[in-house]
C-alpha cells in the first residue's frame, strides 16, 4: 500500500455499485456477472468464485434478487424507486427482471453475488477436545448467533442509499439462493445461506420440538448415512447439506473420486453457509486437526479492539458453556424470527429476542449459594417444584412423546432432568448482562456473569491476575453494547451520514458522507484520521 492508504475493516464499502466506487473502475455488465451495477473485476478471477456466481444464476435461471429496505428519511422520495437501476440497459435477457418485478418498491435493489459475498464477517473458529464436545458446542451456540449479530451490527449502507436495517444477513442469503421457484415455493428446500437446520447433539435436553425446522429432512440420504454409521442426529444434518446440488465439482473427483481426501464433501458442505459450521476433521489429518465449530453470525468490526473484544467474549462463553454444561435449547424455529429480529434498526435497544427464560447451571456442585453479579447463579432450593421429566430416548437420538409434552405444558423452570419451555422476548441488556431485579420471572443469570463466575473458578496458574484484568477492557465493551452505552458501528454510520453537511435527508449517500465514514469509522477510531490527504481503493 502507499504511505496513504489503510486497510478497513467496514462490513461493505457504502457505495459500492455505483459510478466511482472502485478504483480502477471497469464497464458493468460483464459476462460473468451479469449485473447492471458491479463489474465482473470485482469478483476475484480465481475459478473457484467466478464458477459459483454464474452457477447460481443458471441453477436458478435468472439473476440473484436482493432487496433491502431503505430507510426512510424525512426528504426520500415515496414511495422510492431505486433511481440507479437503468431502465434502458438491454445487455442480457435478465436485464428485463427489474422491470418485471424483482426491484421492490422501497427497496435497494442488487443483483449479483457480490453485494452479499463482498461482504465481511468477524468468524472464531474453535477446535473442541472430541467430537460430543464439538456437538454439544454446535448446539449451545445456536441461540445465541442472532444476539452476536445485533450487537455487532454494522451494515446500514447499500449502493449508496441509507437501509431501514443494520446488519448484512439477508443481503447473503439473496445473493446466494439458487433455489427455484418451486422450491421456494413449495418449502422443498431452504436458502443456501440461511439458518441453522438443526440441533445435532445427543442431549437429553434435546426435545423433537426443538428441531422443528421447516425444511424436509431427505430421508433416502439419511437412511444411507445411518447405513454408513451415523446416527439419526447427525444424520438428518447432513443429509439436508448432500441434498443440494453441489454449485461447482472438479472433472476428476467425478472421473476418479479420491476417497483419501474431503474435496467431494466440501464441494457440498463448504458451499452452504449458516451460522455454524460443523466441521469434521479432513480425512489425511497429517497435522492432527480435531473436530472443529465456526462461528460466523458476528459482523465485522471497524476497530481492531472491537474485533478482539467480541472474538475473545465467544471463546470465553464456550468455555463457560462447557465448563457448567448449560444449555440454550430453544426451538429452531424462533431462532430464524430472532435471525429476522437481529437485522432491524437498532435492534439492540429497540427489539427483543426470544431465549429461554431459565437456563442455568445445574451442576449442584457449580451452583453458588445465591444470585448475583459475581455469583450469577441461584440455588436450587430457589427453584419451585415443576413436574419438568425426561424426554424419552432410543438408539437413534432423544425423542419426546405427547404424553411426556402434555405433563409439562407450563413449567417454567428448569432442572438437570427437565427442559425448558417458555422462551419470553428479552432485551438484549438482560440477555447479556443478566436481568434486572424486577424481572422475577427470569431465572438466567446473563451471559456476561457466566462467564465471570467461569473465570472466577480458575487458578491464579492458569489465568493470572494480569491476564484476568487484561480481559476486562473487552468484556466491558461487550456490557457497554449491550446496554446502549456504546452504540454499533451501523448506528454510528447512520448518524455520521445524517450529519455530514453534504447530506440532504433523502437517503443517499453522497462521496463526501462516505469519505466521513471511511475516515471516521475505518480510520479515525484508530487515531490515525486522513483529513482529506488519504486515498481509499476498493475492489
Amino acid at each position: 500500500m502507499k504511505h496513504n492508504e489503510y486497510p478497513i475493516t467496514l462490513t461493505n464499502f457504502p457505495r459500492f455499485g455505483l459510478n466511482g466506487s472502485t478504483t480502477p473502475e471497469y464497464p458493468r455488465s460483464g459476462p460473468q456477472l451479469e449485473s447492471q451495477f458491479i463489474s465482473d473485476e470485482t469478483t476475484t478471477q480465481r475459478t473457484r468464485y467466478i464458477s459459483t456466481a454464474k452457477n447460481i444464476r443458471a441453477r436458478r435461471g435468472r439473476k440473484v434478487q436482493i432487496n433491502v429496505p431503505v430507510f426512510r428519511d424525512e426528504k426520500t422520495p415515496w414511495p422510492f424507486h431505486d433511481p440507479s437501476v437503468d431502465c434502458n440497459l438491454r445487455s442480457f435477457p435478465e436485464d428485463d427482471e427489474p422491470h418485471e418485478g424483482t426491484a421492490k418498491t422501497n427497496h435497494i435493489y442488487m443483483d449479483a453475488q457480490p453485494f452479499g459475498s463482498g461482504t465481511c464477517c468477524l468468524q472464531v473458529t474453535m477446535q473442541a477436545s472430541n467430537i460430543d464436545e464439538a456437538r454439544k458446542l454446535y448446539d449451545r451456540l445456536i441461540p445465541l448467533a442472532p444476539i452476536m449479530l445485533a450487537l455487532t451490527a454494522a451494515t446500514p449502507i447499500y449502493k449508496g442509499f441509507l437501509a431501514d436495517t443494520d446488519a448484512r444477513w439477508n443481503t447473503l442469503v439473496g445473493a446466494s439462493d439458487d433455489r427455484i421457484e418451486k422450491e421456494i415455493e413449495e418449502k422443498i428446500l431452504s436458502p443456501r445461506f440461511g439458518g441453522n437446520t438443526s440441533y445435532i447433539s445427543p442431549d437429553p435436553r434435546l426435545r423433537v420440538q426443538h428441531n422443528n425446522h421447516s425444511m424436509p429432512i431427505p430421508l433416502e440420504i439419511k437412511q444411507k448415512l445411518i447405513a454408513g454409521g451415523m446416527d439419526d442426529l447427525l444424520a438428518s444434518h447432513f443429509a439436508r447439506i448432500l441434498i443440494r446440488d453441489p454449485l461447482i465439482l472438479c472433472a476428476e473427483d467425478l472421473d476418479r473420486p479420491d476417497l483419501t481426501t474431503s474435496n467431494l464433501f466440501e464441494m457440498f458442505q463448504g458451499l452452504n453457509w449458516q451460522p455454524l459450521r460443523f466441521k469434521p476433521p479432513p480425512p489425511r489429518n497429517i497435522h492432527d486437526i480435531g473436530w472443529r465449530v465456526e462461528f460466523r453470525s458476528m459482523e465485522v468490526q471497524p476497530t481492531d479492539f472491537e474485533n478482539a473484544a467480541f472474538a475473545v467474549f465467544v471463546i470465553l462463553l464456550t468455555r463457560a458453556v462447557l465448563a457448567f454444561d448449560v444449555d440454550f435449547y430453544m426451538p429452531i424455529s424462533m431462532v430464524e424470527e430472532n435471525m429476522e429480529t437481529a437485522q432491524a434498526r437498532d435492534a439492540v435497544n429497540r427489539r427483543e429476542f426470544y431465549f429461554s427464560a431459565n437456563w442455568m447451571i445445574d451442576n449442584a456442585n457449580q451452583v453458588p449459594v445465591s444470585g448475583s453479579a459475581d455469583n450469577p447463579c441461584i440455588a436450587p432450593s430457589t427453584i419451585p417444584p415443576c413436574t419438568a421429566q425426561n424426554s424419552p430416548t432410543n438408539a437413534d437420538g432423544p425423542l419426546a412423546s405427547s404424553e411426556s409434552d402434555k405433563s409439562t405444558p407450563d413449567c417454567p423452570y428448569s432442572s438437570p432432568t427437565g427442559n425448558h419451555t417458555t422462551y419470553p422476548p428479552t432485551p438484549i441488556s438482560t440477555l447479556i448482562n443478566g436481568p434486572p431485579s424486577q424481572a422475577p420471572n427470569i431465572l438466567a443469570p446473563g451471559l456476561l456473569p457466566l462467564i465471570k463466575r467461569y473465570l472466577a473458578t480458575l487458578s491464579t496458574t492458569m489465568l493470572t491476575p494480569a491476564q484476568r484484568a487484561g480481559l476486562e477492557p473487552y468484556l466491558d465493551l461487550v456490557s457497554r453494547r449491550a446496554n446502549g452505552l456504546d452504540v454499533t458501528p451501523a448506528t454510528r454510520i447512520r448518524e455520521i451520514v445524517r450529519q455530514n453537511k453534504e447530506y440532504t435527508g433523502d437517503s443517499r449517500v453522497g462521496k463526501e458522507a462516505e469519505w466521513s465514514v471511511v475516515n471516521e469509522m475505518g480510520i479515525g477510531d484508530s487515531g490515525t484520521g486522513l483529513g482529506n490527504s488519504g486515498s481509499v481503493a476498493a475492489a
